[in-house]
C-alpha cells in the first residue's frame, strides 16, 4: 500500500470507513478496480464528505439572513452589474488581501442577498464568516458594556472571522461611545481580515452618521482607504420578485 495512502487512512474514523466500504461492496461497478485503486476512491468520498459537513457547519454558524443564498441565482441585468465582477469576487481574493466590501443602495436592491451570497461562497472555502444587523450589533455591545472582560472577549470574536458581514450599517446615527466601540472593532480587523459593509447611506454621508470629529475619522481611516465598493442598482429587486411571487400565487388560486 502506498504511504500517503496509509497516511490518509489514519485521519479518518473507523466507523465511517466501514460505512463507505459498505456502500463499495454492494457496487458492482468496482468489481475490477485493484485494493489500491478502491481505497483512493474510499478516500476520496472522505475527502469530499468531511468537507461538506464543514462547509454546513460553517454556513450553519455564519447565521445568515438568507443561507440559501447563491451567485448563481443572482440576477445581474437586473442589478446592473457586471457578472464578471461577482464571479471574480467569489474568488475571494479580496479575503487574502483584508480588503473591505462595500455594498449600498436603496432598499429592496438585493444588497443583503448579495452579501449573503458571498458569504455562502467563501464559507465554500472554509473561511470563517459571520453576518450581524449593525442593531444587533451595537445591542450586544451595550449588553456587556458593564462587564469589560466579556466585552473584549466578544469584540475579539468579532475580529478574528474572516468575514465579518454588517448589514443596515449607519442606518441610524451614533453617539460617541458608540463610535469608539465600532473603533475597537475595526482597530482589531484593519489589515487582518475584511468587513462587508451593506447599508443604505453612501460614503460620503458615514462620516456625519459616525458622529464626525477625530473619532469617526479614525473609523473611516480603517474602512475606506481598503474598500472596493459594488455597484448598486437603483431597481427595486424585493418588488419586482415580489410581484411574481404573488401573480403566480394568484394564476395558482384562480386556475
Amino acid at each position: 500500500m502506498k504511504f500517503e495512502l496509509k497516511k490518509n487512512l489514519t485521519k479518518h474514523e473507523p466507523g465511517d470507513l466501514a460505512r463507505l466500504v459498505e456502500n463499495q461492496e454492494s457496487d458492482i461497478a468496482l468489481a475490477d478496480l485493484s485494493f489500491d485503486a478502491r481505497l483512493e476512491q474510499l478516500l476520496e468520498e472522505l475527502i469530499c464528505e468531511r468537507e461538506n459537513k464543514l462547509i454546513n457547519r460553517l454556513i450553519k454558524a455564519a447565521s445568515f439572513k438568507y443561507p440559501m443564498a447563491g451567485i448563481e441565482s443572482l440576477d445581474f441585468d437586473a442589478r446592473q452589474v457586471k457578472k464578471n465582477t461577482i464571479i471574480n469576487l467569489a474568488a475571494m481574493g479580496f479575503v487574502t488581501t483584508a480588503t473591505n466590501l462595500i455594498i449600498t443602495g436603496p432598499t429592496g436592491a438585493g444588497k443583503t442577498y448579495l452579501s449573503c451570497a458571498l458569504g455562502i461562497e467563501a464559507c465554500k472555502k472554509t473561511y470563517r464568516v459571520f453576518y450581524i444587523r449593525m442593531p444587533d450589533l451595537m445591542r450586544n455591545f451595550e449588553d456587556r458594556r458593564d462587564d469589560l472582560k466579556e466585552l473584549t472577549r466578544y469584540r475579539k470574536r468579532l475580529g478574528n472571522y474572516n468575514i465579518l458581514i454588517i448589514d443596515e450599517w449607519l442606518n441610524y446615527k451614533l453617539n460617541e461611545r458608540d463610535a469608539k466601540m465600532l473603533y475597537e472593532l475595526f482597530e482589531q480587523r484593519s489589515g487582518n481580515n475584511s468587513t462587508i459593509f451593506v447599508g443604505q447611506f453612501p460614503v460620503a454621508e458615514w462620516h456625519d452618521r459616525l458622529g464626525g470629529g477625530t473619532q469617526a475619522d479614525s473609523i473611516m481611516d480603517r474602512i475606506v482607504h481598503n474598500a472596493y465598493e459594488i455597484p448598486s442598482s437603483e431597481t427595486n429587486l424585493r418588488k419586482i420578485y415580489d410581484s411574481k411571487k404573488l401573480a403566480n400565487l394568484k394564476a395558482e388560486i384562480e386556475k
